[in-house]
């Protein structure tokens, strides 16, 4: 009978350890789950707890901006960034969160020095890509190498594998910009950024027109709003005679760009060759936009005439 008591109460203990496990941690699961919206409850009743501690509250509501962020919710997204950070200014991620939605929307001043403070709190190698991407836009190229040399050091991204390509490019160093974009594109073969640029670089210097085709539509495939993608594909389109496709190619660009010159020339030189003689508007249009268009499209191997 003794024994019989004995092994119920181990089975009680053991039911009851189990059950404790399955309660859920909040904190935990904010951190880990990977359904956004059980996330998102889970960070919402950290960050709305006021008896866990400032920084476990400013975790939670950074882990819920990212949430927020992958979900395209771009305005919650910053304002969950900014609660982390009035709670904890040197949040990592809530830093981190709210530098990248300011280099997307062209905020660089104002991205940079929480970029930095990123970096002192956590460098994981994410700021000093966008560091890197900063640097590229306002032309100080040898610093944005430096910035994606330090962030490849600390993970091998295909995005900042992608970016040094592209600094390398502006900088005249095409051979080590072509195998950057080699290395970023067997990273992660839908990078449209890679694809896109590598595609630049294959028709500019007659390298392989075959695999720029095949980039192309690679990258347009994974994001069909890139422009550079779609560009490339529409003077690879004009080479080909594909007169149809490429008109399509450029107006997708223009619906986005309506000003860019290269659409409105290539989309006049297809809008011709089909018999739409009303395509020169679209070529002076870009004349005055740039001047120089047609000798572009002469470097590319497109006959303009």
């Amino acid at each position: 009978m003794k024994r019989l008591v004995l092994a119920l109460a181990v089975v009680g203990l053991a039911a009851a350890c189990e059950r404790r496990s399955e309660v859920a941690d909040p904190v935990v699961d904010c951190a880990r789950l990977e359904d956004a919206a059980a996330r998102i409850a889970a960070c919402t009743a950290v960050a709305e707890d006021e008896t866990k501690s400032a920084e476990q509250r400013a975790a939670a509501y950074a882990q819920r901006g990212a949430a927020r962020e992958d979900g395209s919710e771009v305005t919650p997204a910053l304002r969950d960034y900014e609660a982390a950070l009035r709670l904890d200014e040197t949040q990592p991620l809530a830093l981190i969160g709210r530098g990248r939605i300011l280099v997307r929307s062209g905020q660089l001043d104002a991205a940079e020095p929480l970029l930095v403070r990123a970096i002192a709190s956590d460098d994981t190698g994410v700021a000093r890509e966008l560091l890197g991407r900063i640097a590229l836009q306002q032309g100080r190229v040898v610093e944005a190498i430096t910035h994606f040399d330090a962030s490849l050091a600390q993970a091998q991204s295909a995005s900042a594998m992608a970016g040094r390509a592209r600094a390398k490019q502006r900088g005249g160093d095409l051979g080590g910009a072509a195998a950057d974009y080699d290395a970023a594109v067997r990273l992660d073969g839908t990078l449209s950024e890679a694809r896109a640029g590598r595609c630049w670089l294959d028709l500019n210097e007659e390298r392989n027109l075959e695999r720029a085709r095949t980039d192309a539509e690679a990258a347009v495939a994974a994001d069909p709003h890139n422009s550079e993608a779609q560009l490339c594909r529409g003077v690879l389109q004009l080479r080909g005679g594909e007169w149809a496709n490429a008109r399509a190619s450029f107006e997708t660009v223009l619906s986005v760009e309506p000003g860019n010159p290269v659409a409105l020339f290539g989309r006049g030189i297809a809008r011709r060759r089909s018999g739409d003689n009303d395509g020169r508007e679209d070529m002076n249009l870009a004349r005055d936009f740039d001047r120089h268009i047609g000798e572009q499209f002469d470097d590319m191997g497109v006959e303009t005439y």
